[in-house]
């Protein structure tokens, strides 16, 4: 149910992608640029929100096929003897099931059927097991999928291209792609609040020394700043 559910949202998204973008030309074809380029943002975005859905639709296949190994999967003692319900999580699954918990709370409310599968979830993996996903401490959820289901402002830059890009499609021979750029007009200003590109932390790069990769492929820094007498300790370690 979940993946079709799922299956009926991204094709209510597309047709909405569809709607906008013909509103959208209709607006560039007047010289409407302003207009354009701040509804082109939304747009955007739920062209984004669609590729996270395909991703978490491929998690979400991923795991029926897996239900059997799931079931099956049992916990741990811990040094106290103790069963550890979370070390119930079979390894190669943590991503995905991590994913799709970390997903329920951002697209629950247009896909309920998550909801029933977190509570499945937290009576096989602990409670402890569900807030590690919904905060992501471990860094295991999909980067890509977290990308395209949160908050996202996209760049002017996009914003442009994918102007261009809908121009293009409609054939708008008129297009000046210059208005879009002009500083006195409000578009300058919805530019400045999206931000432009920013540079990566050469500490991100891989292979960089210190960095730690998650299983979602995330390059974490290394540590540069104590933020606690921990990481002080830490950091004098590393120095050593």
């Amino acid at each position: 149910m979940c993946t079709t559910r799922l299956g009926m949202q991204k094709n209510k998204l597309v047709n909405s992608v569809k709607v906008q973008r013909r509103g959208i030309a209709e607006l560039l074809a007047i010289g409407k640029y302003d207009g354009a380029r701040i509804r082109v943002e939304s747009c955007i975005r739920e062209d984004v929100n669609i590729e996270g859905y395909e991703v978490l639709s491929l998690f979400l296949d991923l795991l029926a096929n897996r239900v059997q190994l799931i079931a099956e999967s049992k916990p741990l003692r811990d040094a106290h003897n103790k069963r550890d319900p979370s070390s119930a999580c079979p390894p190669e699954l943590k991503e995905a099931i991590t994913s799709v918990l970390w997903a329920s709370a951002r697209v629950g409310d247009t896909v309920p059927e998550l909801a029933t599968l977190r509570k499945t979830f937290e009576g096989k993996f602990g409670k402890d097991f569900v807030q590690m996903a919904l905060s992501n401490t471990e860094y295991s959820v999909n980067q890509r999928m977290m990308e395209r289901l949160g908050m996202y402002t996209p760049p002017n830059e996009k914003c442009i291209a994918y102007l261009r890009n809908i121009a293009t499609e409609y054939q708008l021979e008129n297009f000046d792609e210059d208005k879009l750029k002009d500083p006195n007009g409000i578009v300058a200003s919805a530019a400045a609040a999206s931000g432009g590109p920013t540079a990566v932390d050469p500490s991100l790069q891989k292979g960089a020394p210190g960095c730690v990769v998650t299983p979602s492929g995330l390059f974490l820094p290394p540590l540069t700043q104590p933020r606690d007498a921990i990481d002080q300790r830490l950091l004098r370690l590393k120095r050593a």
